[in-house]
């Protein structure tokens, strides 16, 4: 949900979840880079380390308000007034989703990232093309394909064709490959970043102090420990990254109908739109998505922390018209993450999901 506002604005209000985010729109001033750049130069980076740790201060002394049709930053404060500032990317004659879900070429496509969620800008007349400013928003890649009817997945499943290659590449350019992907941030990166906190640079302050003053044993004791505790705070960040990748990395083989026949990739070569074969011995979900036929016995304690099995049925010609969402449309959904414990099919027909449009 985003405040209306358009593109004309400096200030949007944007419903994420349980956040409600308040983003504001800069771009960089010649006059502001060359100030702070010389401020750095002459305090010997002491002015920069005191921009690192105040966003706000940093935002006003580099960037000049702007609209969001011309941001080149997005600078974002949440309801608990953590701030985070966030550059606008930019990428050309790219594919983008409709609101039915349709691939569609756009001349230019801006976003940025927010806790590893994209939001993209619907203001350029390729997104909006009622070409009305009140239109102009903010909004999550996964609700950008938010009025899929039901009757369109239904096609698909009675069609029984699934993507053609040249389908398939176009949506592999927009949602990527279907995996989480986490990165390990360098360990001299992590030493950085963890030595210029306030704390430690406060404590290299003070054993110079005491180094000057003759106080050599005391301050070399808090040298030793204040190095002690900061390669551990890094061990302990780097273990949780590596154990972080390790949950979420799964790839498993899965069967999908494509170009009219069945074929067997890895669940990381999936693409939103693909229609999927259930195994009756059931199976891993590696992504949200709609049941077309038959039922299906779920595992939802991954999710609601329920033992107790969900069973799951197929759409129907009931919704035909209705908009589908994930909220009305739950007892349709299989979830990711959720285990498959068995399936049931009839006249001998295969159970099949279709993934849903999200990125």
């Amino acid at each position: 949900m985003v405040e209306a506002g358009g593109a004309r604005r400096h200030r949007m209000t944007l419903e994420s979840g349980d956040h409600t985010l308040t983003l504001f729109a800069y771009r960089t001033g010649p006059l502001k880079t060359v100030l702070f750049y010389a401020l750095t130069f002459l305090t010997l980076g002491i002015f920069r380390l005191i921009l690192h740790w105040k966003q706000k201060w940093n935002v006003k002394v580099r960037m000049v308000p702007c609209t969001f049709e011309a941001a080149e930053y997005v600078f974002i404060v949440d309801n608990h007034n953590v701030t985070e500032l966030q550059p606008v990317l930019r990428k050309t004659e790219t594919m983008i989703p409709t609101e039915n879900g349709e691939m569609r070429k756009v001349a230019e496509l801006r976003w940025f990232l927010y806790r590893k969620l994209e939001y993209i800008w619907i203001g350029d007349e390729d997104f909006n093309q009622n070409n009305d400013d009140e239109d102009c928003c903010w909004k999550p890649s996964s609700d950008i394909a938010d009025k899929i009817p039901s009757r369109s997945f239904l096609a698909v499943s009675e069609a029984n064709v699934g993507l053609t290659s040249s389908e398939i590449i176009k949506r592999l350019e927009f949602y990527g490959r279907n995996e989480i992907v986490v990165q390990l941030r360098p360990i001299l990166y992590l030493l950085f970043m963890e030595v210029i906190t306030p704390f430690y640079v406060f404590q290299i302050f003070s054993v110079t102090v005491w180094y000057n003053d003759e106080y050599a044993y005391y301050a070399s004791l808090i040298v030793a420990l204040s190095l002690g505790s900061i390669v551990m705070d890094v061990y302990q960040i780097r273990t949780q990254e590596i154990r972080l990748r390790s949950m979420v990395h799964s790839t498993e083989s899965v069967e999908v109908i494509r170009d009219g026949k069945e074929q067997t990739i890895g669940s990381d070569q999936l693409v939103p739109g693909d229609i999927l074969l259930i195994p009756p011995h059931g199976c891993l979900m590696q992504c949200d998505s709609v049941l077309m036929n038959g039922t299906v016995i779920v595992n939802e304690s991954v999710l609601t922390g329920e033992s107790v099995p969900i069973t799951k049925v197929a759409l129907t010609d009931e919704t035909h018209d209705a908009i589908f969402t994930m909220e009305k449309n739950s007892k349709n959904v299989l979830f990711c993450g959720t285990q498959v414990l068995q399936t049931r099919f009839y006249r001998g027909k295969k159970v099949k999901v279709i993934l849903k449009m999200q990125k």
